[in-house]
C-alpha cells in the first residue's frame, strides 16, 4: 500500500511501514502480552514470507516509543488462507448458524466475495484474538487514530471493506471504538485455552469428571499397547516434509487446498524465525511418523499452531493420536516447563471442552467502504 519501506507519517501522528523489519521491533514487541504471539515481530516475519500479500504496520508513539500498534494485511479472493478472508469467514459462520452471521450475510448480498473483497484484514492475519496492541500509556485516541489510518489505507487502495475477523469478547474497549465508527458484528467462533495445573498431569486428570478420567486412561493404554511412541522433537532434526504431507491431508478434509510444498515452506520459516521456541510433539509407529503437533513458545504460554495425522493408519488402528499428541503428552511437557496456558484456537470446541478447555467468543467487526 505504501510506496516506500521507510517510516511514513500518517494523519493523527500515526507511523506506517510495510515490512516488520522496519518496525521499532523492541518497542513493538513490548506492547505484546502472553496471548499475542501472532502479533510479535518474529511471527509477522513468518506471515510476510508466506502470505504473499501487502502488509502495513501502523503505530503511535510517546517520547519515541510505540504505545499502540496495528498490523494489517490485504486479502484478495486469490489468497489460500481462507480463514483470513471476510467473505469465506462470513459464509462459514452463517452455515454454522453462529449468532448474527445469517443477518450479516443477508445484508451484504448473495455473494460476499463481490461486496466485501478485496479487504483490509486488521489486527493481525491470524485466527483468533485479532486486536490493536496498546500499552498502559495508550489512550482511546491512539486506538481511534490507528483504526482511522487503517480505513484511510483501505480507501486509498480501493478496497471494499475493513475487518477485525476475530475480536475477543474480552477486548471491550476496541469493540466500543469500532461500534462507534459504524462497524457491524457477528460471531466467528470461540477460542479455546487450557490452564496447566501446577501439579501437572495428575492435577489435570483430577479436575475432570470420573468418566473422562477413565476414558483417558484407556486411550493412553491403547497407544502404549500399539507401541506408538510420542516424544518431543526439535524442528532442526524432525521430518518436516512428512509433517507437511500430513497437515496438507488434514486441511483437505476441511476443503482447504494447500499443497505439501506450501505447508513445508511455512514450517521451515517458523523454524528459522522461532529457533528453539518452536518444537514438535511427534507420534511414531511402525517406523513412520503418524501424527505431529507444531508448538510455539511465548513466555509461559504454548500455542498448538499446526498439526497433521496419517488418517489411513488411524482408520486401521483406531488410535486417538490427536489427543495424545496435543493434550496428554503436551500437557506433561508443559507442566515440567512451568507453562501456565496452552492455546488451542478456534473450532472443535466440544472436543476441546471435554478435555478441560475453556473458551471465549470471537466476533468479526466489519466496515464496508
Amino acid at each position: 500500500m505504501l510506496t516506500t519501506t521507510t517510516t511514513v507519517r500518517q494523519p493523527g501522528g500515526v507511523h506506517a511501514v510495510e515490512r516488520a523489519a522496519d518496525l521499532p521491533r523492541e518497542g513493538w514487541d513490548a506492547l505484546t502480552g502472553p496471548s499475542d504471539i501472532f502479533l510479535t515481530c518474529r511471527w509477522l516475519d513468518v506471515v510476510e514470507a508466506t502470505a504473499g500479500v501487502p502488509m502495513t504496520y501502523l503505530w503511535t508513539e510517546r517520547e519515541g516509543r510505540p504505545v499502540a500498534g496495528l498490523a494489517t494485511a490485504t486479502a484478495t479472493t486469490s489468497v489460500p488462507w481462507a480463514l483470513g478472508r471476510p467473505d469465506v469467514v462470513l459464509r462459514n459462520s452463517a452455515e454454522a448458524e453462529l449468532p448474527g452471521a445469517a443477518e450479516m450475510l443477508a445484508g451484504v448480498g448473495d455473494d460476499p466475495s463481490k461486496t466485501l473483497m478485496p479487504a483490509l484484514v486488521a489486527g493481525g492475519r491470524h485466527v483468533g484474538s485479532t486486536r490493536v496492541l496498546r500499552s498502559p500509556e495508550a489512550t482511546d485516541e491512539d486506538v481511534e487514530s490507528l483504526v482511522e489510518a487503517a480505513e484511510a489505507l483501505a480507501r486509498e487502495a480501493g478496497l471494499a471493506s475493513v475487518c477485525f475477523l476475530y475480536l475477543d469478547e474480552q477486548d471491550a474497549d476496541l469493540a466500543k471504538t469500532l461500534d462507534a465508527r459504524g462497524y457491524l458484528s457477528y460471531t466467528t467462533g470461540r477460542y479455546s485455552t487450557l490452564r496447566v495445573p501446577e501439579d501437572g498431569f495428575d492435577g489435570y486428570l483430577a479436575a475432570l469428571p470420573r468418566k473422562r478420567r477413565v476414558s483417558i486412561g484407556a486411550e493412553r493404554r491403547r497407544i502404549r499397547e500399539a507401541q506408538a511412541q510420542v516424544a518431543v522433537e526439535s524442528l532442526d532434526t524432525a521430518d518436516l516434509p512428512r509433517f507437511a504431507e500430513l497437515e496438507s491431508g488434514l486441511l483437505a478434509k476441511y476443503g482447504i487446498d494447500i499443497r505439501p510444498d506450501q505447508v513445508l515452506a511455512q514450517i521451515r520459516q517458523v523454524r528459522d524465525c522461532f529457533g528453539d521456541d518452536a518444537f514438535a510433539v511427534v507420534a511414531r509407529a511402525e517406523d513412520e511418523v503418524r501424527g505431529y503437533g507444531l508448538i510455539l513458545r511465548h513466555g509461559d504460554h504454548w500455542y498448538a499452531r499446526q498439526t497433521g495425522y496419517d488418517y489411513a493408519y488411524q482408520e486401521r488402528t483406531g488410535l486417538p493420536l490427536y489427543f495424545e499428541v496435543l493434550y496428554y503428552r503436551l500437557l506433561e511437557e508443559a507442566a515440567s516447563a512451568g507453562v501456565t496456558t496452552l492455546h488451542y484456537g478456534l473450532g472443535s470446541e466440544r472436543a476441546k471442552r471435554s478435555r478441560g478447555c475453556t473458551a471465549t467468543e470471537q466476533r468479526c467487526r466489519l466496515l464496508r467502504l
